[in-house]
């Protein structure tokens, strides 16, 4: 299904309302974030084991040793009414799509240490637009060793194979040629609490490896070519618990972008080297409410002689709210500086904020919707025009588990672009069926 997740919209949380390959209580966070919390301690459960066990529709997987095996695959079909993401006027291109999704997961079950294994994919195939389709992969590990409790080194890497959907910021608008890149990604991280003090330190690595499709100046956008790049990111983040269940925290960061190629065919220098400093503070409420909320100051700085560096607030959050036993309420608020492959524009703001929510309204069936409004604020270096695109992104679902193996669901998902640059907005609706097997 074409999508906006790079702009911030995030129809990948339609997934709060399927059945995923891995239950909930499966899913690992890192040290520090606030995660999901469970169920509402205080609502106790008078049902039997063997009726909580009847109304479980969660995946087991398949045993293996100390791990857990979840295979599973899901088959989508998807009408775009908008799939080149075109105005009104343009006369877009409407399709249909069929998407294939084979997963598999391997997860540990050990009492200490932490070690999962994935291999996903992602194929589509676009009926009246095949210039888009694609075939996305995912391999990847990720860890943790348990030094002494609240003592611990995670990490992980990965082999990304992806594609950018027509209608985001980097892309053109109108009929062309799918943008597909190779990213491998790798972290590290080190954290430790001793008492109320926590302290933590991470790094992470992004390499960006583009494939030409054709496309460059001539249609408004740096060439493939030009975009490849390897973008590091440290930080150190230190929190006292004043309280139980409450923590003040400070978090420092450095990041450094470096391109392949210094100087693109516009002649810009792309790379560029930043900061951020946020405070911020973590509570979580007995599983009733938690919640990571931070502000703070970030700045980019560009080598490219002349460019102003990116600099104002930074500010997030991310919360999970449980009011009642069957619903979830999950706002959110984030704000990051984008590299920008438009011709012109050093780099954009991107600042999103919305919610997403999912109602159980029986063990089997499962409602879902959300709402996210997305500002990317782009910076020229060209010109005092700079390019500063608003989306809406509305959505809702239905999931229905009638066995433990299987799940089937309609989604529908609304995208609005309104641009202060002509021939731009655009508006997009998706209607999908998914249907899954999963062990």
């Amino acid at each position: 299904m074409t999508t906006i997740r790079g702009a911030g919209a995030l129809w990948g949380a339609a997934a709060l309302v399927s059945i995923g390959v891995t239950c909930a209580e499966a899913q690992q966070t890192a040290p520090g974030s606030p995660g999901a919390p469970q169920r509402r301690l205080e609502r106790q459960d008078e049902r039997t084991v063997s009726a909580r066990e009847g109304e479980n529709y969660d995946p087991k997987g398949v045993r293996l040793g100390s791990f857990l095996l979840f295979p599973a695959l899901e088959l989508d079909e998807a009408y775009n009414d908008n799939v080149f993401a075109q105005s009104a006027g343009s006369g877009p291109t409407a399709s249909f799509l069929q998407v294939i999704k084979p997963t598999v997961e391997l997860r540990s079950t050990w009492t200490n240490h932490m070690l999962n294994v994935y291999a996903r994919g992602n194929i589509g195939f676009y009926t009246s637009a095949p210039t888009q389709n694609y075939q996305d992969v995912a391999v990847g590990t990720d860890g943790r060793i348990d030094i002494q409790r609240n003592w611990n080194v995670y990490g992980g890497f990965s082999f990304n194979r992806k594609h950018e959907d027509p209608g985001l910021p980097n892309t053109v608008s109108g009929p062309s040629n799918v943008t597909i890149y190779n990213q491998l990604i790798g972290s590290a991280g080190y954290y430790q609490k001793v008492n109320r003090f926590s302290g933590r330190a991470e790094i992470t690595v992004d390499n960006y490896t583009y494939f030409d499709n054709g496309l460059g100046i001539a249609q408004g956008v740096v060439p493939n070519t030009d975009r490849n790049r390897t973008e590091l990111r440290e930080s150190l983040r230190f929190g006292y618990e004043f309280l139980d269940g409450y923590e003040f925290w400070v978090r420092g960061s450095l990041n450094q972008r470096m391109y392949v190629t210094p100087i693109d065919a516009t002649g810009f220098a792309r790379n560029s080297s930043g900061w951020d400093l946020v405070g911020g503070i973590t509570l979580n409420l007995g599983g009733l409410i938690s919640a990571e909320a931070f502000a703070g100051y970030l700045q980019q700085n560009y080598v490219n002689q002349g460019t102003a560096p990116f600099q104002g607030p930074m500010f997030g959050l991310l919360a999970h709210w449980n009011p009642l036993k069957e619903l979830w309420i999950r706002p959110y608020v984030r704000r990051t500086v984008n590299e920008a492959a438009v011709v012109g524009e050093s780099g954009y703001l991107n600042t999103s904020m919305g919610f997403n929510t999912s109602y159980e309204l029986r063990p089997n069936i499962q409602l879902g919707a959300l709402a996210d409004y997305t500002i990317a604020d782009y910076q020229s270096f060209s010109s005092t025009n700079s390019r500063y695109d608003q989306y809406i992104t509305l959505g809702a679902s239905v999931m229905y588990t009638p066995v433990r193996q299987f799940f089937i669901g309609p989604s529908y998902q609304y995208i609005y672009r309104a641009s202060n640059q002509s021939g731009l907005g655009y508006s997009q609706n998706v209607i999908m069926l998914r249907l899954g097997a999963r062990l």
